[in-house]
């Protein structure tokens, strides 16, 4: 029991750190610079064509991930999977309007660090080892907490003898 406890520990120390991280991503959109406004489109191509005019006007890596415009005049943003991290903005029409290189931004870093990619190989593997100590947890916890409660009797409590009182046992 021991051991669950202490090698859980540290994979939720890692967790931690992973569900941190991750959580500063899914808003990084609003700690960055203000993206370029497009003029609206009442009827935009298919997200597959963004996505794909996108990869086009990067180096050929591919798109990590897509945000959709939230506003009329907002583009869509595609990240691609390249070295500096690059940030398409692209219309409606899949027309590219902007980019930006994120290498040197804090959300770079962060990414890197929620991956596990800041440290190599060895931070990657970290990374798959935590996901899968989070699973290999639960299910030991599971069944510990089973067997512990097999040895609990189950079942109505004894009932209680009435106390019969040295008056009653005189007049008997």
């Amino acid at each position: 029991m021991q051991w669950h406890r202490n090698v859980g520990i540290a994979i939720v120390a890692l967790a931690l750190l992973s569900a941190a991280t991750g959580t500063v991503l899914v808003f990084r959109s609003s700690i960055s610079t203000e993206p370029p406004r497009v003029p609206p489109v009442e009827h935009p191509v298919a997200l597959d064509a963004i996505v794909a005019a996108a990869v086009a006007a990067g180096d050929g890596s591919p798109a990590t991930d897509v945000e959709l415009p939230l506003h009329a005049d907002a583009p869509y943003i595609v990240w691609l999977d390249d070295d500096d991290e690059t940030e398409i903005y692209l219309d409606g029409r899949a027309r590219v309007v902007g980019r930006k290189a994120g290498l040197s931004k804090p959300t770079r870093f962060l990414f890197r660090l929620h991956t596990g990619e800041l440290l190599g190989p060895f931070g990657t593997a970290l990374t798959v080892l935590t996901g899968l100590g989070i699973l290999l947890l639960g299910v030991t916890g599971l069944t510990m907490s089973v067997r512990r409660r097999s040895f609990v009797r189950v079942g109505p409590a004894p009932r209680a003898q009435p106390e019969v009182s040295t008056d009653d046992r005189a007049a008997e």
